[in-house]
């Protein structure tokens, strides 16, 4: 697994955990975000949260920036509700992703906007381009 991922997937296991509860809904979107569109297993996730050899990876295209969080806000949004904390942490990436300050919020608002409805990633990049 490429090094990339496993950061990715180790984020979006840190939006499971950002408001202090681990929901079963969230870590079920997690695994089905792994599966479905990383092609990783379930036991391949469980034995990397516990690894401690990664490296904080920011991706390198827009495309990618925009995919990777949009699916933390699929994460956040799985439960039903974005606290104050998963939204702070979106914000958070958004910014280390190198999203201008004054843009982020906004960027914010769309993707969750848009991971209520689970759009797919192709769907999504198809809006975010008009």
């Amino acid at each position: 697994m490429k090094e990339s991922l496993k950061s990715h997937l180790l984020n979006l296991y840190c939006m499971v955990v950002a408001d202090g509860e681990i929901s079963p809904k969230e870590k079920t979107e997690l695994y089905r975000i792994g599966r479905d569109l990383y092609g990783v297993t379930e036991d391949e996730i469980n034995k990397l949260i516990f690894t401690d050899d990664i490296v904080f990876y920011i991706p390198e295209t827009l495309e990618d920036k925009i995919l990777y969080l949009y699916d933390l806000a699929l994460i956040a949004w799985a439960d039903g509700k974005i606290t104050d904390d998963e939204r702070h942490l979106l914000s958070t990436y958004a910014k280390k992703f190198g999203v201008l300050k004054t843009e982020t919020e906004e960027l914010i608002n769309f993707l969750l906007e848009k991971a209520q409805s689970k759009l797919s990633h192709e769907e999504l990049l198809k809006e975010f381009s008009n």
